[in-house]
């Protein structure tokens, strides 16, 4: 009665401390500082895009100014009695604002600006050889000019200036997608890691308990014989050290996880696996690769990046024809020798300019070609690693499947087992049977138990490395 009672409080308290792969899982993912540097690492990359994205699409604005002075000097050698500038003095003060934008779905820019430019002149007059005496020997003209400009163009081929700004920014967006694969890749990998530890945690934890309840059957025989109790004895020397060579291990491995996750409160924790987990074939096993394996998302990014960098080379390689439209409307106000006046004007322009080197780009060509010859390599890493995964996958469906119909053998072994242990215990409570038979009957029993342990925990590893090549560790859970 008092052994139930302890085998039952027992059970209790592993129910109650018990860890589930899910909380165990959420232990692990919670070891920010595994994950630090690969934070930073896509940090980086969201400011390069943030950056690239301002630099390219952004109003870049400009402010200039301009001043300057001028000597006009003429020396006239003239019959005429025309009267004739000597000497004009220019100053001119300017200041413009201009700002323009490129787009990000097309090669265009628009620009607008206001420019205030206050050009005068003094200016000095002569009539045959000597300075005029009239009025208007010496005056001065003062313009006011306020001009407001927009403009719009579009390259229909070769892209401008800004090409490879625009090239730069749609690169960032693919390498912070690839960062942020690195990232997921660095946690599934720890998360792998850890789980595969866990496994084994629970199957040195399993053994534990089949050697204690293996143990626990031989101390309760009470033998018929005197020298029987010697070979009972001996069976149960030999349970003890099994205990204890089983133990050692799982300190082991404990130790290792409360070290790697740093933390204590494993030390009193005990793995609960879920035995029904089974495997989940994809309808479409090509396509969901495709779509999910991070390494083949990866080479997709690459080879996406090389064809933004053929695309920018071809482009290079054309004519530069470009579309522009002009409006601009100038505010004039000043004067004249002997009047002042006031002017508004709006000018619109469109046209088409066109020019073509004479001659190739060597450098582009081989640009070109090298990275053609890039994107060829690419495709061919990502057939044969798309080949592999598959092949891989296949053989662990197999392979699970073969371990699952083991498993349902186990489990109707373990059933015949335990009904030859209980007809021996009670044969030799009979005296129809010798100690040896029972001592066997209870080891084979403990045999087989141990071997379920071992085909079930060999099941879980295959399906964990299965989910593990379909990277949906992480995902999952």
């Amino acid at each position: 009665m008092k052994i139930i009672v302890g085998t039952v409080f027992l059970l209790f308290v592993i129910n109650a401390l018990a860890l589930t792969e899910q909380e165990f899982i959420d232990k692990v993912l919670s070891q920010d500082t595994r994950f630090e540097k690969d934070k930073i690492y896509v940090a980086i990359k969201q400011i390069e895009l943030d950056a690239s994205k301002r630099n390219y699409a952004g109003w870049n604005t400009d402010l200039s100014a301009s001043l300057s002075n001028s000597y006009y000097d003429i020396d006239n050698n003239t019959t005429s009695a025309s009267i004739y500038e000597k000497h004009r003095q220019n100053n001119n003060k300017s200041i413009k604002l201009s700002t323009a934008k490129n787009f990000l779905s097309n090669p265009a820019i628009l620009t607008f600006s206001i420019k205030r430019s206050i050009p005068d002149s003094d200016i000095t007059r002569y009539k045959q050889g000597a300075l005029y005496t009239g009025s208007n020997s010496k005056y001065s003209i003062t313009t006011f000019d306020n001009t407001y400009k927009i403009s719009y163009k579009y390259p229909l081929l070769k892209h401008g200036e800004n090409a490879s700004g625009l090239k730069t920014y749609r690169r960032d967006i693919l390498d912070l997608e690839r960062e942020k694969f690195d990232f997921n890749d660095a946690q599934e990998g720890f998360l792998v890691d850890r789980l595969e530890q866990f496994i084994d945690w629970n199957f040195y934890q399993k053994n534990a308990e089949i050697y204690q309840d293996y143990s626990q059957s031989l101390t309760i025989i009470q033998v018929n014989k005197a020298k029987d109790k010697s070979k009972l004895n001996t069976a149960i020397l030999r349970s003890k050290q099994d205990i204890s060579s089983n133990d050692s291990e799982l300190q082991s491995l404990k130790r290792a996880l409360v070290s790697v996750l740093n933390d204590s409160s494993l030390w009193f924790e005990n793995p609960k696996i879920s035995t029904e987990k089974r495997l989940k074939i994809m309808p479409d096993l090509t396509q969901y690769l495709q779509h999910n394996v991070r390494s083949l998302l990866k080479l997709e990014i690459d080879k996406r990046l090389k064809k933004i960098d053929l695309n920018y080379h071809n482009n290079q390689s054309l004519y530069k024809l470009d579309f522009n439209i002009n409006a601009e409307r100038n505010d004039n106000k000043g004067n004249i020798m002997t009047a002042d006046y006031k002017s508004k004007s709006v000018l619109y322009t469109a046209s088409l300019d066109f020019s073509m080197p004479i001659g190739v780009d060597v450098n582009n060509q081989k640009d070109i070609q090298v990275t053609q010859l890039n994107l060829k390599k690419l495709n061919i890493d990502y057939n044969n690693k798309l080949k592999d995964i598959l092949a891989d996958v296949q053989a662990l469906i197999v392979g699970l499947n073969l371990k699952k119909k083991a498993l349902a053998t186990y489990q109707k072994l373990r059933i015949d087992v335990g009904v030859e242990s209980n007809l021996a215990l009670k044969g030799y409570l009979d005296h129809s049977v010798s100690i040896e038979v029972l001592i066997d009957a209870y080891q084979e029993k403990r045999d087989v138990e141990l071997d379920y342990v071992k085909a079930l925990t060999d099941y879980q590893e295959s399906l964990l490395k299965y989910d593990d090549k379909l990277d949906r560790v992480l995902t999952q859970h």
